[in-house]
């Protein structure tokens, strides 16, 4: 497997959400009259799409387009910048970009707020490419990971990898034939990502990297780093 193109969620995989996701849940909850319990847990929010979430949160159909807006304009104007970068993540993220590897991201989160989270966290000049959802939100996972290949130019899908915390992002990679990464460290339930038939599971930053470097080295430079010793044949 030679993999030169690298596909990002961007909730639970490079970034820590959980503060400004879930506070924005509450928010719109608030506006349409229905408010969480103060210690319910949300996290389970974090990766699937919004309607789909506010609908299990209890919200009617009537009533989503007041929680959607609200729920969107405070998170753009606040929750984005309560997140957190995973640790080492951009550093994985620059050594993928300076091997010469395609770095993109594929987030259902509106593309514009795509954008300002790579810019806020200073990622911005290492991704070619930023595919994101709708204003609306209507776009599957598989969409955005299609809409960023289509933007890279239609890569040989068998040497693209999709790497992302949640079953979204595997169904979403097995959907356009390329890779799929799950990290353990995102917001998946136990099992998850094993059961969407993730092709490889990494528990940690430094696992991911070490799978992806391996990956990413051509075989002829694996030849040329460790010439074999022709004196002990």
């Amino acid at each position: 497997m030679l993999i030169d193109t690298v596909l990002f969620d961007l909730d639970g995989t490079l970034t820590d959400p959980e503060v400004g996701i879930t506070a924005s849940y509450r928010y719109a909850l608030a506006a349409v009259g229905r408010p969480a319990d103060a210690g319910a847990d949300l996290s389970w929010v974090i990766g699937p799409p919004l309607t789909e979430n506010l609908t299990l949160l209890g919200v009617p159909a009537g009533e989503l387009p007041v929680a959607e807006d609200a729920y969107r304009r405070r998170h753009r104007d606040v929750g984005l910048y309560e997140a957190a970068l995973v640790p080492g993540i951009a550093e994985l993220v620059a050594s993928l970009d300076a091997a010469g590897v395609q770095v993109a991201l594929a987030t259902a989160k509106p593309t514009e707020q795509g954008e300002l989270t790579l810019a806020h966290f200073g990622l911005a000049e290492y991704f070619t490419v930023v595919a994101g959802n709708t204003p609306a939100g209507v776009l599957s996972k598989a969409d955005v990971v299609a809409d960023a290949l289509r933007l890279l130019g239609s890569p040989d899908p068998v040497r693209v990898a999709m790497v992302g915390d949640r079953r979204h992002d595997i169904e979403g990679a097995a959907a356009n034939g390329v890779t799929s990464i799950g990290v353990a460290w995102g917001f998946a339930a136990d099992g998850e990502l094993v059961a969407a038939g993730a092709d490889h599971v990494v528990a940690s930053v430094a696992e991911l990297g070490g799978l992806l470097a391996a990956a990413t080295t051509p075989a002829d430079r694996l030849a040329s780093d460790h010439p074999t010793d022709q004196a002990g044949v």
